[in-house]
């Protein structure tokens, strides 16, 4: 510090600047504190879902997810030793993936789909095989799941962020709020996973009073209309007359460029396979290659 000019100086401004800045920064505490995190290759679910919100719809597909729990203590740790056992997280965890592994997430808050769970033979559909779940998008989609099959959850987007929110209250709930704060521990942190590299991630301080029930999701979402982000070869979304396209025209447009998009990759992929070909071989065609992945489905 005394190569520093300030500290060398005898000026009375300076002198003042130099005992604020000892003030300020000398008597501070190091600050310090214990946190667990664990996130164990069990911790993990496959299931199904698919995103809607307005004027937009994923197709259906799956992940298989993985969590991970984060808890934020004090500066010390309890007289065990621990800020929380790992086998407390642990049990807790693996139950809650346990109710979700191989369902359908099915978002009971959406504000889009229309949601209709049959059960003909009375409340307890656990006895009837022949519930089931209709789910009517505003595209005229129509998805029948059987009931047994389907996640109902509290949540309006089958979104790892949402799933987030959704498992931090099934957790906190499975390892009793009471029993964390007492521990010294203020914060927790659920983490949700879709695909390697690609989670999503929701922290929120324990509260101090008992929730009468799991967070409201919806409280987590903004509301208002949103675009749907169009793929990058998509055009400009302005037309001549510099108006917004509407998003089925939006969609539409996407959806061509893509097809274009495709058509030059299937020349590439023809160029570099006649060139490996024989002479005497007939000449592979991106027609060809259209008509294989039309009979795949691709």
């Amino acid at each position: 510090l005394l190569s520093i000019p300030l500290f060398q100086s005898t000026d009375p401004s300076s002198i003042i600047v130099l005992t604020k800045y000892l003030c300020c920064n000398m008597s501070k505490p190091v600050s310090t504190a214990f946190e667990v995190h664990v996130s164990k290759e069990d911790f993990k679910f496959h299931a199904a879902h698919f995103v809607a919100f307005e004027g937009y719809r994923e197709r259906l597909h799956g992940h298989n997810y993985k969590v991970g729990v984060r808890l934020l203590g004090s500066r010390k740790v309890a007289s065990d030793g621990y800020v929380v056992d790992f086998g407390d997280i642990k049990k807790v965890t693996r139950a809650v993936c346990k109710e979700l592994n191989e369902h359908f997430l099915c978002p009971m808050q959406s504000n889009v789909l229309k949601i209709v769970v049959s059960d003909t033979e009375g409340s307890n559909h656990k006895s009837n095989k022949k519930a089931s779940v209709t789910l009517t998008c505003e595209d005229g989609s129509t998805f029948v799941f059987p009931r047994d099959d389907c996640a109902l959850l509290p949540i309006v987007h089958a979104t790892a962020e949402e799933m987030a929110v959704y498992l931090w209250s099934r957790i906190l709930d499975g390892l009793n709020a009471d029993y964390l704060l007492n521990r010294g521990i203020h914060t927790m942190e659920v983490i949700v996973a879709e695909a390697v590299g690609q989670e999503a991630v929701f922290r929120l301080e324990i509260p101090k009073e008992s929730l009468s029930g799991p967070l409201d999701v919806a409280n987590f979402v903004t509301t208002g209309k949103i675009k749907p982000v169009p793929c990058p070869s998509a055009p400009d979304t302005n037309n001549n007359n510099n108006k917004p396209l509407t998003n089925s025209k939006l969609q539409s447009a996407c959806c061509e460029a893509c097809r274009n998009e495709f058509s030059k990759q299937l020349k590439v992929l023809v160029s570099q396979l006649n060139d490996k070909k024989s002479p005497d071989d007939g000449a592979i065609t991106v027609e060809d290659l259209q008509m294989i992945a039309s009979d795949l489905k691709l």
